[in-house]
C-alpha cells in the first residue's frame, strides 16, 4: 500500500517523505504511526526534507530488528539503519511522546543535528508514576479491539471524536474521522506495544546529557493529561544539560491536530537557529 507526498510521489505506508531541504525526522508515540504528523507535514516542506516514519513493531512498520520485547535503544538503534538505508545520516529530529524519548536517544548517538521533543515520554521522578501509566495503557490496549467496533459508526460526528480523543487531545474533533479510525486501529496492531511497556520501566528515565553537545529543545503541551510537566518533565529538564523549556500552548498530549501552526514554529525556530550557528561555525573556522 501507498501513499502520495506532497510532490505526487508515491511511498510505501510505513513512512512519508516529501519536501525539501536538509533533512528532518519526524517520530511518533507508543501505538501511533506516520499519520499522526500530517496536519504539519506542508509546513515543514517548506523549509526541509521530511522523513515521517512509523516505528518498528507498529501498524504497517518494520519488524522490530531485535528479538523478544522491544526497548527504547533497541527503536533508536533501528530508526538510524531505516534512515541510512534512505541515504540519511543526520538530520533534525522531533518526536512526540515515545517518539520524543527516541529524539533524545539519536542525539545521544549522535545521529540528530537538533531535537524538538513534543512531551516526550521517559521522564519520571518516581517509577510509582510510570507504573500508573503502565497500567493505563494496558487496560487501554487490552479494550482498543472493542473501542474500535462500538467507537466506528459515531466517528462522523465531531463532537464524538473530541470526546474518545479528550485524554490525549483538546480538539479530537479537528481530526477526519477516517483518521480517527485510522488510528484506533493502529493501536491495535502495534505488536511492539506490551513489550515497551515492559521494558520501559527497566531501561528509563531518561539518562542524563550532559552537556547536550546539540540544540535540544523540550516543548510540554500545556494541557497535557498523559505525562503532565510536573510528574514528567522536572527529570528530564534536569538530566539534559543547556536543554531549553517551551510551551505548546492550548494542546494536550498530542499536539499536531490541536495546535499545527505552533508545532511546526516550535520544530523550525530550533532547526533554522541550528543551521545558523552551524554556518556561522564554519565561517569563523574559514576566517580564522
Amino acid at each position: 500500500m501507498s501513499v502520495e507526498s506532497a510532490g505526487g510521489q508515491p511511498v510505501p505506508n510505513d513512512a512519508y517523505v516529501g519536501g525539501s531541504g536538509s533533512p528532518l525526522l519526524l517520530l511518533h508515540g507508543i501505538g501511533g504511526s506516520w499519520h499522526i504528523w500530517k496536519p504539519v507535514l506542508k509546513g515543514l516542506e517548506a523549509r526541509h526534507r521530511v522523513f515521517a516514519l512509523t516505528l518498528p513493531g507498529h501498524c504497517e512498520g518494520p519488524d522490530c530488528a531485535i528479538e523478544g520485547d522491544a526497548t527504547v535503544g533497541g527503536l533508536a538503534d533501528q530508526v538510524i539503519q531505516m534512515m541510512a538505508a534512505r541515504g540519511v545520516t543526520s538530520a533534525h529530529v522531533a518526536g512526540n511522546s515515545l517518539g520524543g524519548w527516541l529524539s533524545i536517544e539519536l542525539a545521544r548517538r549522535g545521529f540528530a543535528r537538533s531535537v524538538t521533543a513534543l512531551s516526550p515520554a521517559g521522564g519520571w521522578s518516581h517509577i510509582s508514576s510510570f507504573e500508573q501509566i503502565r497500567k493505563r495503557f494496558r487496560l487501554f490496549f487490552a479494550l482498543m479491539p472493542f473501542i474500535l467496533f462500538l467507537a466506528s459508526p459515531f466517528l462522523r460526528f465531531a463532537g464524538f471524536r473530541k470526546l474518545l480523543g479528550a485524554e490525549t487531545m483538546e480538539h479530537g474533533d479537528r481530526m477526519p474521522a477516517d483518521e480517527f479510525r485510522y488510528s484506533l486501529r493502529a493501536m491495535v496492531k502495534t505488536r511492539a506495544f506490551l513489550g515497551l511497556l515492559r521494558t520501559m520501566g527497566r531501561d528509563g528515565p531518561v539518562g542524563a546529557i550532559s552537556p547536550a553537545r546539540i540544540p535540544i529543545r523540550i516543548a510540554w503541551s500545556e494541557h497535557d493529561r498523559v505525562i503532565p510537566f510536573e510528574k514528567f518533565g522536572v527529570h528530564i529538564m534536569s538530566s539534559i544539560a543547556g536543554a531549553e523549556k517551551t510551551i505548546v500552548t492550548g494542546a494536550g498530549h498530542v499536539p499536531m491536530y490541536d495546535e499545527p501552526e505552533q508545532v511546526v514554529a516550535q520544530i523550525l525556530e530550533v532547526t533554522t537557529r541550528t543551521e545558523r550557528e552551524e554556518a556561522a561555525a564554519v565561517h569563523g573556522s574559514l576566517a580564522a
